[in-house]
């Protein structure tokens, strides 16, 4: 019996006791607040190429491959670093450790210390990167013996790494998976994170969470434990934590423990494919903002690309705007992972590589120039869709039509935006039965005169019906296209931001005429100025631009990838 998908061992909702700790919005520093940071995975190391050769996603990578996955620390880290600063990233994450003795991971660490202070000089945060349940154990028995106590079983089996999907199980037998109810694991766990605070990173990040959902709980709670702990013993800012928690919402409560969200829950790149426009990023970061407490940043990633696995494959340039446009828009950010193919390409100077850098370094940039629009940016929707599981159909429906809402997650329904900031609530027609205390919060809704829309099974015009019980705002388009339309305010209500999204590759949307409605926000435009920005050009162009009450109406020439419009108070009023 192997644990690839086996992320717990029990089918049960799992939500923290209250003696665990609780991640609290003050140890979020400014850097690290939605809208304020660019991230990327920086894996790599001997320890890295090791564990690649032994698991099913590396174990193809090419001689130069490794050969870089090796060095990225060492030989060709300041060609990285380069990389890093051009492209603007402030947020990385190193592999500190995964599953190796002690030992064997102590030329890692000498080599991180090094990097980790060259990346601060460059104003660069890290965070360190761990295993929580991963022992290569012949590595972790020969060295560090006590480990021989400490392996997960199921049913008196051992339970060993595997994946990627069921379907598709490939067990990775040099990786013995440990039991984290386990306090001696644990306590060895807890060894390596404090080298890494002691090394100065930012953070701590804890993959493989595999295993009996109190035991990984606890290995949270004792991580933040050991956080304060040295914070009062440096007087440095307390180091944040984090796991891979995925997005589930059954164990997704975990996450209340972290200051932080990492998900890698993308299967394919935002696009039109084949005639399918592929919003699935788009649904998921929604769902995954309704499972999450607001103030919690949320870092998003694909493990699948149109192209491929992320190892193997690397996205276009015009993928990689629209990744990047699309979670920013939906206020969260791109998690990128680029070991193997693309890592390789980049530190080896192939084109290929080179272009995707390239855009990816001119839209962060475009988000550094103009990161007013999604720091401290929140969505004005009236309207929330209630959804049990990320995948939802009503909320492909509504994202395609540009229907300003936000996902409440059944299981999770007092986090998120909270419910009575909604006019409409839409339930789907294949929802499971009510708890007692859900049934309570709906009828607290409705008692503060919320709408329900209960929807029929492949019912038509529930948007229409949504939007017209909203009142607003509302956002209509011609031609429609493939452009997707998010709507955002800051807090003080004097600036709106329309972002809007062409997810064509192959086509620009021209001559886009757009009509706001921004009934209940906004009563008299007349003292409003638009603008409108886009990464893709300098100087965008709008015509026939007509403010009249709370509507908006003008033309946009070009929507290449991406372009943002903002309605602002005019200066002095």
């Amino acid at each position: 019996m192997v644990a690839a998908s086996l992320l717990l061992c029990s089918a049960q909702s799992f939500e923290p006791t209250p003696k665990l700790y609780r991640a609290k919005p003050e140890n979020v520093p400014p850097w690290a607040e939605q809208g304020n940071f660019r991230f990327i995975r920086l894996d790599g190391g001997r320890i890295e190429s090791w564990k690649a050769e032994r698991t099913w996603w590396g174990k193809e990578f090419s001689t130069d491959e490794k050969d870089v996955l090796t060095h990225i620390y060492g030989r060709d880290f300041e060609q990285m670093l380069g990389l890093l600063k051009q492209a603007e990233f402030n947020w990385i994450w190193v592999t500190w450790s995964s599953g190796w003795s002690l030992k064997d991971e102590d030329e890692n660490r000498e080599n991180l210390k090094k990097v980790i202070a060259r990346c601060h000089e460059n104003g660069i945060h890290v965070s360190a990167y761990l295993s929580a349940s991963n022992m290569f154990r012949k590595s972790a028995y020969r060295d560090d013996p006590e480990t021989k106590k400490y392996g997960l079983w199921m049913h008196h089996i051992p339970l060993f790494y595997a994946g990627p999907t069921k379907t598709d199980l490939q067990i990775s037998w040099d990786r013995r998976l440990a039991d984290a109810r386990n306090p001696g694991w644990r306590a060895y766990l807890l060894k390596k994170a404090e080298l890494a605070v002691d090394a100065g990173v930012d953070a701590i990040m804890w993959d493989n969470m595999i295993g009996y959902n109190e035991g990984l709980a606890q290995l949270l709670d004792d991580t933040q434990r050991m956080a304060e702990r040295k914070a009062r013993e440096t007087g440095r800012p307390k180091v944040m934590v984090y796991a891979n928690i995925h997005i589930p919402p059954h164990r997704f409560g975990m996450n209340d423990i972290n200051e932080v969200i990492w998900e890698e829950d993308g299967k394919d790149t935002p696009g039109v494919w084949n005639g399918h426009w592929q919003v699935d990023n788009a649904r998921n970061i929604k769902f995954l903002s309704g499972e999450k407490q607001l103030w919690q940043p949320l870092k998003y990633e694909n493990d699948l690309y149109h192209c491929g696995p992320r190892e193997r494959c690397i996205p276009s340039p015009a993928e990689q705007k629209l990744s990047i446009a699309e979670a920013y828009a939906f206020g969260a950010a791109t998690s990128r992972n680029i070991e193997g193919r693309f890592l390789s390409a980049l530190i080896k100077g192939e084109p290929e590589a080179q272009e995707a850098w390239k855009a990816i370094a001119q839209y962060n940039h475009f988000l550094i120039e103009h990161r007013e629009l999604y720091h401290q940016a929140a969505p004005v929707a009236q309207i929330a869709l209630i959804s049990a599981e990320p995948l939802n159909p009503l909320a492909d429906e509504l994202l395609k039509q540009s229907v300003f809402f936000e996902t409440k997650v059944l299981a999770h329904l007092d986090k998120g935006v909270p419910l009575n900031r909604f006019k409409v609530l839409v339930m789907p027609a294949d929802l499971p039965k009510l708890s007692a205390e859900q049934q309570a919060r709906l009828n607290t809704f409705t008692a503060g005169g919320g709408v329900i829309i209960r929807a029929g099974k492949a019912e038509p015009g529930i948007a229409a019906r949504a939007k017209a019980a909203a009142g607003g705002p509302r956002l209509s388009m011609e031609p429609r296209g493939y452009v997707l339309g998010q709507l955002t305010r800051k807090p003080d209500g004097r600036t709106l931001i329309l972002h809007l999204l062409n997810y064509n590759h192959q086509a620009p949307a021209e001559n886009v005429k757009l009509r706001l409605e921004l009934n209940g926000l906004v009563q008299d435009l007349s003292h409003w100025e638009v603008k409108v920005l886009s990464p893709d050009t300098a100087q965008p162009q709008f015509a026939g631009l007509s403010l009249r009450g709370s509507v908006s109406e003008f033309t946009l020439r070009r929507i290449e990838h991406y372009t943002a419009v903002t309605l602002s108070v005019t200066e002095g009023r």
